[in-house]
């Protein structure tokens, strides 16, 4: 009865089993691309570039409305920069509003070494994490002159801090 069980398996063969090879498809598509060339970008050029799509708004899976909201809070966009603390590293974007960043407030950051992304808006409408993470939240806050998440270093604020 066991070798009936085990000729209906497949499993008859006498030996080691022959290994069965990934194909290349599945090497892994998630690691985390190289972003320091992306230092001083805007975000709209980032997310534009062929590789970082998935960073794009609609890569994130945003809705038309929340996508507005970011869109209008990110009109005057400050360039990335590179912000460091608490064993985390992360390209972060960051705008205002036309009128200013009382009016509203965007920031986008994603995680050097594992790719991971945050996104959030401050607004009228109140402060949103619209695709939330912990790890990029705590370095956000860190690097924050005001220790919140929708009050980003921004490049002039990280020159004057350098010794």
């Amino acid at each position: 009865m066991a070798a009936a069980g085990a000729v209906a398996c497949g499993q008859a063969a006498v030996g080691p089993h022959q290994a069965a090879s990934a194909p290349l498809e599945q090497v892994d598509a998630t690691a985390a691309p190289d972003l320091r060339p992306y230092v001083g970008e805007s975000y709209a050029a980032f997310a534009a570039a062929p590789a970082m799509q998935r960073y794009s708004l609609d890569g994130l899976g945003l809705p038309g409305a929340e996508q507005a909201r970011f869109r209008h809070s990110m009109t005057n966009s400050a360039p990335a920069l590179l912000a460091r603390g608490g064993g985390a590293e992360a390209l972060v974007f960051s705008g205002c509003a036309p009128s200013g960043c009382l009016e509203g407030l965007s920031v986008v950051a994603v995680d050097v070494g594992t790719g991971e992304v945050f996104v959030g808006v401050s607004d009228s409408g109140g402060a949103a994490q619209l695709v939330p993470n912990d790890r990029l939240e705590a370095l956000l806050r860190l690097t924050s002159p005001s220790q919140t998440w929708d009050d980003p270093v921004r490049p002039s604020a990280q020159r004057s801090a350098a010794p």
